[in-house]
């Protein structure tokens, strides 16, 4: 019997390496080095040389070089020197970017998850698993940052308008010190349509009078049985007493008294309650500007936030915790994961609102799993 040999050799099975050349934030790959099927989804191709002698060459980004050096896939020399070892590469990326750490762990998470990444000076470009880019667009873009970095208001506003400008949607990844990432999507917070609804609609056909209401500090005293009965089960105002009078937050009664059903001055009120809460303004708006959409707000005490939404009296519990901010507040990566944490615990979601002009914004981050 004839004793055939194996097809496949052993030197057939050692691993092809890439020869890189590092120039500044990219390292430079010829065309014949890089042109394999599993080397394809790295990098960008570019025609460089003159008329006649042009040729093209794959230039990897240095997440996508590193990542490439650490599994062994490449060796990288800059100009003619010696092989660069990982951490001499590491440390040139860091003079480069200085956040370089934080932003190869992403990019080695999105990898080894499946993912098509293509990163950018600012932002990663996120395709879904097995894409190809330029086959078809990136989903998402990711903005990296660690636990130590802070974010404002106005830069969770400007993700959101560069994301509708781009087509795509963002993602916050932010790096912990033990190296562990959560994710955060960030969109402008839709609210489901509801006619709105007239407050006391009832009372009003009837000319029912204003009713009699006294302040007890930070707190209103409706002294007028059948409204407060009526203000309570049709609109889920304030807290209902054995004697039917109604206890209302400083906001519930600015909002009736506007709405002129209490014997109150609103500009006087208004003033007063600002003396109480130094951020009443803001509050107000927000509350005024949700109840004309239809919905019921109560406090969010309980979660840490201004208000919690509803959509119906019958409605058990909320949807939606809002937080309402100044336009210049900035989160620190702690705060703004406490208060996601704890609204992804009841699962709610985590609005934070805040007025830019005249007009109201409203952002929801939420926690997510890529």
């Amino acid at each position: 019997m004839v004793a055939f040999k194996p097809f496949l050799t052993e030197k057939m099975f050692i691993t092809i390496k890439m020869h890189g050349v590092l120039s500044g934030e990219k390292v430079i790959v010829s065309e014949s080095e890089a042109d394999s099927f599993e080397f394809r989804i790295y990098g960008r191709k570019k025609r460089e040389g003159v008329k006649g002698e042009r040729e093209y060459k794959l230039k990897l980004s240095l997440e996508e070089a590193a990542f490439l050096l650490e599994a062994g896939k490449i060796v990288i020399k800059k100009d003619k020197e010696s092989e660069l070892t990982l951490e001499d590469f590491f440390k040139h990326a860091l003079d480069i970017y200085p956040n370089f750490g934080a932003r190869y762990i992403v990019y080695k998470d999105l990898k080894e998850r499946g993912y098509v990444v293509q990163p950018g000076r600012v932002d990663f470009l996120l395709y879904p698993r097995g894409a190809k880019p330029g086959a078809k667009p990136a989903r998402h873009f990711i903005r990296i940052l660690s636990e130590r970095e802070f974010l404002s208001v106005k830069d969770l506003e400007d993700l959101i308008v560069l994301a509708r400008n781009m087509r795509k949607e963002p993602i916050i990844a932010v790096v912990d010190d033990e190296s562990d990432i959560t994710y955060y999507e960030v969109k402008e917070a839709k609210f489901d349509v509801i006619e709105k609804r007239e407050v006391q609609e009832g009372a009003k056909r009837e000319g029912c009078k204003r009713g009699k209401a006294f302040l007890l500090g930070d707190k209103v005293i409706l002294l007028d049985a059948d409204l407060s009965v009526n203000l309570h089960k049709n609109d889920f105002f304030g807290n209902l007493t054995k004697e039917k009078r109604l206890l209302l937050s400083l906001v519930e009664a600015a909002y009736l008294i506007k709405d002129g059903l209490l014997e109150l001055s609103f500009e006087q009120f208004v003033e007063h309650a600002a003396t109480i809460e130094s951020d009443f303004i803001a509050k107000y708006a927000v509350y005024e500007d949700l109840r004309e959409k239809g919905l019921i707000l109560k406090t969010g005490f309980k979660f840490g936030s201004h208000f919690r939404v509803y959509k119906a009296t019958d409605q058990k519990h909320s949807r939606d915790l809002i937080h309402v901010l100044p336009e210049e507040h900035v989160f620190s990566m702690p705060e703004l994961a406490r208060a996601i944490r704890l609204a992804h615990g009841v699962k709610k979601r985590m609005i934070f609102s805040f007025k830019e002009g005249e007009e109201i914004r409203y952002i929801d981050v939420g926690r997510m799993k890529p």
